[in-house]
């Protein structure tokens, strides 16, 4: 079966000017909803959304660009450049979820376009189309591509270098664009999470040239012309932010690269083996299909040869290969391969590290697909690993049915982890609905293995994705009351006076700043804000009276004293300490609970019962006199929560 009309458009329409760039507006109106739709919906989640998105809202409150603050401290921990993205997304759009979002869904499918229109040079349209829908349709890039996060724009950055090191590299021209864009998009990326965003396309384009024999060719990247390039987007900003505080450039290269490399200082050190637990589910089923294209591909070259002999024969051909689009896939596996042992290797490992790899994935994907929809030549060639490799993707599906039969319908998993999540498990008609989808997937795809009708084929392999939607929208319903400070902010924007005081217990929620856009207060003996470099400059910061971290001999105090009010954000697990610090001073439950943590108050405030300031502030209203900075209105909106009254752009 061959692709649609406006799939596989003609040679000379797809040569013309405008047919060139059609397809990837198709293909971006198609997967722009996986990204854009309902993506305000959801609270931000505590860290790292809260955190990325007031750094942002900061920036935009308080005109410094420069060097961005959280809760009005200094906060260097990671470069502007995402900062900036989000603050631009704020003053085109107003302060919300949806526009903190906003930059990582655009990146995304900035992502997506570039990939499609450069492997549909390279591999044709058929090729374009799978590449753009299979990186679309990865669940790990469609996580990362809805949330406040760097990541996205880190792995555009990184897609952008390695692309255009390609064709340097290749290109039969010797044109200066590709090895200027390299180290353009080199740049950009390091003052948007750090120099990996350079090295590891350098690496990348380094380990290519020495499998083709070729190292000299690394010198088409034009590493005069691109030095000056790379350091013209970086040095600005570092000259202004290390005027501004000195000492800033030492952390950087030091603290937040070298030893996150070497040593668990940030406590992110995993085991080699960790990114396994990552790639399986979230490249799901992509990276299925292509191990077992792999390891098929593998047998064939070294089945009834020696080793050394077949290994040689192998790297003759790479060497030799003249078709740009056979190398684009020996490129794309060396990409992936690089990625997968750079992130490995160092001490540090985060599942966000591996959305990179989507990326080649794509692209090794698309090809298995692409044969089978063309029914070229080479479609043989590209069957029978992927009939194989849809088989054993049938197994699996089948696997996650059962478990998701076992761990809702039946309810054998309820009680896990102390119970945290008997809510979403006790969903059993959710799970149960899961279960059959996933079933269903597996039937459907051991009867389109033999790939008579490849979109079928294609449609089953997607299919448990859109399975699994109703669990992860549930699962995000639940993460937002667990992790997203919007539910407390709700309650403590129809209480909160202009002089009442919040305080965070140990653990920092910076949703609360984003939220009810006023200081929140720290009371902590760990690492303060989860961050490094305010623990590096902790001593220096405290001389300044606005520092908003106590002691908890300061919180008792506070406590002691009739005014102001003290609203205490407490994690769950923490109760009984606290309770052990604050003594007689605090009431002995909470006046409000999330899924992570509870609200205290004083015993004796001198303040009005709640139960009169709820008649003074009924649910629905906001105090008059809540503070909130220099915006006239909370960043709490009326269409997402509807308790705090009216909304504003701010």
């Amino acid at each position: 079966m061959s692709l649609p009309d406006a799939v596989a458009p003609q040679t000379a329409f797809r040569d013309a000017p405008v047919g060139a760039f059609l397809p990837v507006i198709l293909l971006l109106v198609v997967c722009a909803p996986i990204f854009l739709f309902q993506l305000g919906r959801p609270g931000l989640g505590d860290p790292d959304e809260g955190r990325n998105a007031e750094v942002a809202r900061e920036m935009v409150e308080t005109g410094d660009w420069v060097t961005p603050r959280l809760d009005g401290v200094v906060y260097l921990d990671k470069p502007p450049a995402y900062f900036w993205a989000v603050a631009v997304s704020y003053l085109v759009f107003g302060v919300s979820e949806w526009s903190a979002r906003a930059p990582s869904a655009l990146f995304a499918l900035a992502g997506i376009a570039l990939v499609g229109w450069f492997v549909r040079r390279k591999l044709g349209s058929a090729a374009a189309w799978l590449a753009g829908l299979t990186l679309a349709l990865s669940p790990l890039y469609i996580v990362f591509g809805r949330i406040v996060i760097f990541d996205m724009m880190l792995t555009f950055c990184m897609t952008v270098a390695a692309l255009a090191a390609f064709e340097a590299l290749e290109s039969e021209s010797r044109r200066r664009l590709p090895g200027v864009m390299f180290f353009a998009a080199g740049g950009i990326g390091t003052i948007s999470k750090g120099p990996v965003a350079f090295v590891l396309p350098l690496l990348v384009a380094v380990a290519w040239t020495l499998a083709r024999r070729r190292p000299r060719a690394l010198g088409r990247l034009g590493f005069g012309t691109g030095a000056l390039v790379y350091f013209a987007v970086i040095v600005p900003w570092l000259v202004l932010v290390e005027s501004r505080n000195p000492g800033y450039l030492r952390y950087a290269i030091v603290g937040e690269n070298l030893q996150r490399m070497i040593s668990n200082r940030f406590e992110t050190a995993r085991p080699f083996y960790f990114y396994l637990r990552v790639v399986l589910p979230g490249l799901f089923p992509w990276i299925v299909l292509c191990l077992i294209a792999a390891i098929r591909k593998a047998r064939e070259v070294f089945t009834g040869r020696p080793f050394g002999e077949a290994w040689r024969a192998a790297r003759e051909r790479l060497v030799h290969e003249p078709d740009a689009g056979r190398l684009l896939l020996g490129y794309a596996a060396t990409w992936l391969g690089v990625i997968l042992l750079f992130f490995s290797a160092i001490a540090s490992k985060r599942p966000s590290y591996m959305v990179p790899c989507a990326v080649p994935l794509a692209i090794l994907s698309a090809h298995l697909w692409s044969g089978a929809f063309e029914r070229r030549r080479e479609a043989a060639e590209s069957r029978d690993p992927l009939e194989h490799g849809l088989f054993w993707l049938a197994i699996l599906c089948a696997a996650g049915g059962l478990i998701a039969l076992l761990a809702g319908t039946a309810g054998p998993a309820l009680g896990i982890s102390q119970g945290k999540y008997d809510t979403l498990l006790s969903r059993r008609l959710l799970f149960g609905g899961t279960a059959a989808g996933l079933l269903l997937a597996a039937a459907l795809l051991i009867a389109t293995r033999r790939l008579r009708r490849p979109v079928l084929a294609f449609a089953a392999s997607v299919l448990p994705i859109a399975v699994i939607v109703p669990l992860a929208h549930a699962a995000s319903a639940y993460l937002d009351e667990a992790r997203s400070s919007r539910p407390m902010s709700r309650y403590l924007a129809m209480h909160l006076k202009p002089d009442d005081m919040v305080v965070c217990y140990e653990q920092y929620r910076p949703g609360l700043n984003f939220y009810l856009r006023r200081p929140i207060y720290l009371v902590t003996t760990g690492t303060p804000f989860s961050s490094w470099y305010i623990l590096a400059h902790l001593d220096e910061m405290g001389r300044d009276p606005k520092f908003p971290i106590m002691s908890s001999d300061q919180m008792r105090r506070l406590l002691g004293a009739p005014a102001p009010e003290v609203f205490i954000v407490v994690p769950r697990r923490m109760y009984e300490r606290m309770r052990a610090e604050a003594g007689d001073a605090l009431r002995p439950d909470p006046i409000y609970e999330d899924l992570g943590a509870g609200l205290f108050v004083r015993s004796l405030s001198g303040r009005a019962p709640m139960a009169l300031r709820d008649a003074v502030h009924p649910r629905g209203a906001l105090p008059a006199a809540l503070p909130l900075g220099d915006a006239p209105r909370s960043v709490l909106s009326s269409r997402s929560h509807p308790d705090a009254g009216p909304w504003g752009p701010g």
